[in-house]
């Protein structure tokens, strides 16, 4: 079994990160300067910021469903986590996701990482088998909207072809990770082997045995599955977690409507729908800037505009959403993981 103190508080190197978001801010600001940043500023200047705050209060709620989707595979593995407790842990997980681009892992790493501190009787495997499938479930609604809106503007909207290609190849290779990786993990025959086979390869380049701590991760993954095949074997469990995760998605998508709203641009929702679905995608993926700072916006910024929104409102909607999407929530996030490492300490890292 792994022990408490062998899970590791995950480490951001913050001066490393900082010099990245500087760069990313460049980036997007010179993208700005090129299109006109003067007409962007009007556009942010005129708008009704009391949309901003509904944005707030909507990205928590959205979140308190994405926790709840959550939540309920803890409840079935008997954890004694109270629901506000999983929701800062799924807000500090968002913090370490925007700061640590890593395919959410680093999200997922802290999660496990505080059920573990915090609850009594916990297992790293259970634990481990409730985020995987609820991660699992997260990418299908965003994968999903993303490829069938794009088609739907692909052929009512008249979208470019490159962006419509570029869109279902991101669509396209999120779901095909998120297949792949729920293929893996339930194949556990297949997963052991690639993880000993790993092990041998990692062991011939640092010339290092690695064969005792291999045997130990067979072991673990074993009641992994274990753990994975009593949740999907639970249809209603899933179900219920599928219907939150949904409601969390349609909370989410709206915050890209209420941004268009406060700066008074009509917009279809589909191409909301579309477009944010593909930010979320993008954020998600290993790009080597936090957040995808600057990639990011500049792509959002682009996919409006070749739909026929208007620079300035697709820029300052842009600026909007990833305002309450990147920067508000990695501050909540990150005063959930102030406070939940003061209630529970931490186990080497830096914070």
């Amino acid at each position: 079994m792994i022990a408490e103190a062998d899970i590791k508080f995950p480490d951001i190197p913050f001066g490393k990160t900082a010099l990245l978001i500087v760069i990313g801010m460049a980036v997007y600001l010179g993208y700005l300067y090129m299109v006109g940043f003067d007409s962007v500023k009007e556009v942010l200047l005129h708008a009704d910021y009391r949309y901003i705050g509904l944005a707030m209060l909507v990205a928590l709620t959205g979140n308190g469903f994405h926790t709840a989707g959550w939540w309920v595979y803890l409840k079935s593995k008997d954890y004694r986590i109270p629901l506000i407790k999983a929701y800062q842990m799924y807000l500090a997980s968002i913090f370490f996701v925007n700061l640590l681009p890593t395919m959410a892992v680093s999200g997922e790493v802290s999660k496990i990482y505080f059920v573990q501190k915090s609850t009594p009787g916990s297992r790293f495997d259970k634990t481990l088998a409730t985020c995987v499938i609820s991660r699992v479930l997260e990418i299908i609604p965003i994968a999903m909207g993303a490829a069938i809106g794009v088609l739907y503007l692909a052929f009512f909207y008249g979208m470019p072809i490159w962006a419509t290609a570029f869109c279902l190849f991101a669509a396209g290779v999120m779901a095909a990770l998120a297949a792949g990786g729920l293929m893996v993990a339930m194949d556990n025959i297949l997963l052991r082997r690639l993880s000993a086979s790993g092990f041998r390869l990692v062991g011939r380049l640092l010339k290092r045995d690695f064969a005792p701590f291999a045997q130990h991760v067979d072991v673990i993954l074993t009641q992994f599955d274990a753990s994975l095949k009593d949740i999907t074997g639970n249809r209603l469990l899933v179900a219920c977690s599928i219907i939150l995760i949904f409601t969390a998605w349609c909370f989410d998508v709206s915050i890209a409507y209420i941004a268009f709203l406060a700066i008074g641009q009509p917009v279809a929702p589909v191409l909301v729908v579309t477009v944010f679905s593909v930010m979320v995608i993008l954020q998600m993926l290993p790009i080597f800037l936090p957040g995808g700072i600057g990639v990011v916006d500049i792509v959002m910024t682009t996919l409006y505009m070749t739909v026929g929104i208007p620079m300035e409102s697709a820029a300052g909607a842009t600026i909007m959403v990833r305002f309450v999407t990147l920067w508000f929530l990695t501050t909540v996030g990150g005063l959930a993981t102030l406070y939940l490492v003061k209630a529970h300490g931490k186990n080497d890292g830096k914070l």
